[in-house]
């Protein structure tokens, strides 16, 4: 059985070579080994594709019949790649998001509104008609650009009712439109993640809006109607004499009256009564 000092003996060179500057050299090594290989599999991995930008023209909150509704306006051009799958039958699905936030000190920010809108676009190939659906409702049109159109004017959409947010208060306003990727079948989605042409999207359009603090204001009064002018009375007429009207005839009426009776009672007509003897 070796002794201790033996012991001592035989782990002493194993510490003086770990401890060595070849041992550290080799460590260096192999650090800067692993770090290059690193590097290499980052670059080798694809980049995600960039998403083609939607424009956002204007952003705008109206309150109408007790609700509040999104006006916004987008602009884009279908890309070959879309538009040659949609001719094929694959339905596409735009997708507007809408957020409602407001900022406090002493919390997580509030938000009481995060909300979304599909919009399905798809093409018939025995009517040659594309379909715009959303919700309930169903158009058809015969031109690609006029269902891109209707597409990218959003209007009448209730975000958020009075009862989500506090009269006076100012809040942070977000919103954008987006291709659902998720909507595609398996196949086109794995292509989408490296095609910049599938992946399109625009930037959140931020803007403040400050609920007003009197929603239901009087409506104006009616103007007053003039009533409408009042003959005067006629006067009484007395007892036992004629009508106004009857009284007193017009000229026109009295001169042929007038006429017949000179002309009957003329002396010339008078028959004189005989003599007596």
């Amino acid at each position: 059985m070796p002794s201790l000092l033996r012991l001592f003996v035989l782990r002493a060179p194993g510490r003086a070579v770990r401890g060595c500057p070849v041992a550290r050299r080799n460590g260096a090594l192999r650090l800067w080994a692993m770090a290059a290989l690193l590097v290499l599999a980052l670059f080798a991995q694809p980049p995600q594709a960039r998403a083609q930008l939607i424009d956002t023209n204007e952003a705008r909150i109206e309150y109408q019949d007790g609700a509040f509704e999104l006006a916004a306006s987008f602009d884009f051009d279908l890309p070959p790649a879309l538009e040659d799958a949609l001719h094929k039958g694959i339905s596409l699905y735009f997708v507007v998001d809408f957020q409602l936030s407001r900022p406090r000190w002493y919390w997580f920010d509030e938000k009481p509104v995060n909300t979304m809108r599909a919009v399905r676009l798809s093409y018939q190939p025995l009517t040659r008609q594309y379909r715009v659906s959303t919700g309930g409702l169903q158009l058809p049109f015969a031109r690609l650009k006029g269902a891109l159109q209707f597409i990218q004017q959003v209007r009448g959409w209730r975000v958020f009712e009075r009862r989500d947010v506090k009269p006076g208060e100012t809040y942070q306003a977000e919103t954008r439109m987006r291709l659902d990727l998720s909507q595609l079948p398996k196949p086109f989605q794995v292509n989408a993640v490296n095609t910049r042409d599938w992946n399109l999207s625009s930037e959140w359009r931020r803007f403040q809006y400050t609920v007003p603090t009197s929603f239901d204001a009087p409506q104006p009064l009616p103007a007053p109607v003039a009533p409408p002018p009042v003959a005067p009375p006629a006067p009484p007429a007395m007892p036992g004499s004629a009508p106004a009207a009857a009284s007193a005839p017009s000229a026109e009426a009295r001169t042929p009256f007038s006429q017949t009776v000179s002309n009957v009672l003329s002396p010339n007509q008078l028959v004189q009564p005989a003599s007596q003897p």
